[in-house]
């Protein structure tokens, strides 16, 4: 077995950069099917809401007087995340002191990667506990994670917009499930650390909004605390915590789109832009440039044509620009539409780091139309070249110059996000095998695909089989750039396990905690719901059903405290693998490998690591396409 390590990665990054054939995109193209059913529309930010039944505090809201919690029936625990736990005390006092309850150092995993907590579980049969902390000194920093057991009341927070651009203003939505709203306020914490803190403006018992300006690019995160009654007088408290991605307004539209016929017969789509220069000098960047196109039927019905999309360069002086895009002329035919009559709608430009949009027409936009001609020419099966465009890099047929690679046709395995040990059990593995090893790093799902893409110029063919963001950056290489992806053969070009194709909560909460202790490898947009919904309506359906995919969860006792990793379990939502809920493990349109309790995402969890399960892992080498 062939096996890499990292430096030779970063090396083929690098040199790749600077010299062979650039990164070649994509002229992508998904039906009308795909239009109707929304996936590949902007996604509406309220169904993107963080929801959560717990309280994430700094100590001083607790040592202020939020020490005591009424037990609910579910899980209940105490948790203290702070630089040096072990110098801490914390314990739990029930009743008037029957019961003392010890708190026990455990593994923070991937709330504070590296990092211990201080964890008491709160008694079951206890009603009330009161919580005793002390801090090994006053400069001593130190947050909580309070979990009452009430999981039926919660908190959501959403979003009114994706446009998180400098200076524009961005509502944040609350709203209480199973209970009444009696105050929250919410917390803007900049790249730089800089708090800026808003009341909510309640609209009813049970929903408010407050309103949020940034004025700098970066992440930022965004914390809501509510105090909450429940049916019985109690009062409650629930956190939120959510990240955004905030991004100079770099690009706008900028004039009428013109349709014309090229000489290869495409109807390119130029789309006119004014590139807002920062500074002496803009960094060069990539945006992905995507539209609906409508037509009328002779009667007069208008009907989806197809959605086209492209990766596009964005020059990195200021000033008139062309953004375009290409659309095979046989859609038309197959819409049965006359070019005169077409439209362009859900319009979008956005940056390929974070996808957040810097252009978003929801509504028709002015088009000038040239002379189009559509072949007349029947097909039964929609071929690649009119979903994908076609390779310059294509000798003969669907054949690439990667042909001529001295590599073999490979099966890549990659790791995920922010890892700093090969995830996957390599002797469950033979054949054609190589492994994607860049360890500590947190980058955009395009900056990884980009990564796939550079190493597989040593192969003539790869299959990509990847564990958590490995996923993501394989289903989005395939969708954005031609690479050895493309010409691999076998029954399963894309694999995953564990990924996050919605996002996770974790990602937030990481991100809010990250900042404060400086632990991780930085917050990820990419990996939120938000900016997972953002990312996943860019993938068609046919990059879709060329991806398999599994998920996993701890192993559910029935009377037991039941959980991967005794932390992140009570931010998420049951089941989950410790970083990725079941739910948001899933891709609609995907190939669902199907779930397995008693593993979880990585090491130091209770159930063993997801990527050791050597049957499965048997099953991801014979079926991987090479």
């Amino acid at each position: 077995m062939k096996m890499m390590i990292s430096q030779c990665v970063l090396a083929l990054v690098a040199a790749t950069s600077f010299a062979g054939p650039p990164v070649e995109v994509k002229d992508i193209a998904a039906p009308p099917e795909d239009i109707l059913s929304g996936r590949v529309r902007m996604p509406d930010p309220s169904t993107c809401a963080a929801t959560s039944c717990t309280a994430l505090l700094p100590l001083e809201h607790v040592t202020a007087g939020e020490r005591r919690i009424v037990r609910g029936d579910g899980k209940a625990l105490v948790a203290l995340l702070a630089d040096h736990p072990e110098d801490w005390n914390l314990t739990l006092e029930v009743g008037s002191g029957e019961r003392f309850i010890q708190s026990e150092l455990h593994d923070a995993g991937p709330v504070l990667p590296g990092a211990l907590a201080r964890v008491a579980l709160v008694d079951p049969q206890a009603t009330e506990v009161e919580i005793q902390v002390t801090p090994p000194d006053a400069e001593a920093v130190g947050w909580m994670l309070l979990a009452d057991g009430q999981e039926d009341i919660k908190l959501r927070t959403h979003f009114d917009t994706h446009s998180f651009l400098v200076g524009a203003p961005v509502i944040v939505r609350t709203e209480v499930v199973g209970a009444d709203l009696l105050e929250a306020e919410v917390t803007l914490r900049s790249p730089t650390g800089v708090t800026t803190t808003r009341t909510v403006t309640q609209n009813n018992s049970r929903r408010g909004s407050a309103l949020l300006q940034a004025d700098t690019p970066g992440n930022w995160t965004v914390q809501t605390i509510a105090r909450v009654r429940d049916a019985s007088g109690q009062e409650r408290l629930r956190t939120t915590q959510q990240l955004i991605q905030v991004e100079r307004p770099e690009v706008v539209l900028n004039g009428v789109v013109s349709l014309e016929q090229s000489d290869q017969g495409l109807i390119e789509l130029s789309v006119p832009v004014t590139v807002l220069g920062v500074g002496e000098v803009a960094e060069t960047r990539r945006v992905a440039v995507g539209c609906e196109i409508w037509g009328r039927t002779t009667d007069g019905s208008e009907v989806p044509v197809c959605w086209v999309a492209r990766m596009n360069s964005l020059q990195s002086n200021s000033g008139a620009g062309v953004l375009g895009l290409r659309c095979d002329p046989r859609w038309l035919d197959l819409a049965q539409v006359e070019p005169d009559t077409l439209m362009i709608r859900e319009l979008r430009i956005q940056d390929a780091e974070g996808f957040v949009p810097f252009v978003y027409e929801p509504e028709p936009v002015s088009i000038v139309t040239g002379s189009i001609q559509t072949p007349k020419v029947k097909i039964s099966e929609i071929p690649k070249d009119m979903l994908a465009g076609r390779s310059g890099n294509m000798v003969e047929g669907m054949e690439s110059v990667n042909t001529l690679s001295a590599g073999g046709h490979v099966m890549l395995i990659s790791h995920g996000y922010c890892t700093d040990i090969f995830p996957w059990t390599t002797s469950d593995f033979s054949g054609d095998v190589e492994l994607f090893i860049d360890f500590d790093q947190n980058v955009s799902h395009d900056t990884f695909a980009l990564r796939f893409e550079s190493l597989g110029r040593n192969f003539k063919s790869m299959g990509i089989t990847g564990h958590s963001q490995g996923g993501n950056a394989a289903a989005h290489l395939y969708t954005f750039y031609w690479s050895s992806l493309d010409w691999a053969t076998g029954n399963r070009r894309i694999q995953g396990v564990g990924v996050p194709w919605l996002g996770t909560a974790l990602a937030s909460d990481v991100a809010v905690l990250g900042e404060i202790f400086g632990v991780g490898c930085g917050s990820n947009f990419d990996l939120t719901y938000d900016g997972s919904a953002l990312w996943i309506s860019w993938i068609p359906t046919w990059v879709r059903q060329e991806t398999w995919y599994w998920t996993t969860s701890f192993e559910d006792f029935t009377f037991w405290y039941d959980y991967c990793q005794i932390v992140s379990d009570v931010l998420l939502s049951d089941p989950d693998d410790g970083v990725i809920e079941r739910w948001a493990g899933q891709l609609e349109g995907g190939n669902n490998g199907g779930h397995k309790e008693a593993w979880c995402h990585t090491r130091s969890m209770r159930d063993p690591p997801q990527c050791t399960d050597g049957s499965r892992n048997s099953e991801l080498n014979t079926e991987s396409a090479r």
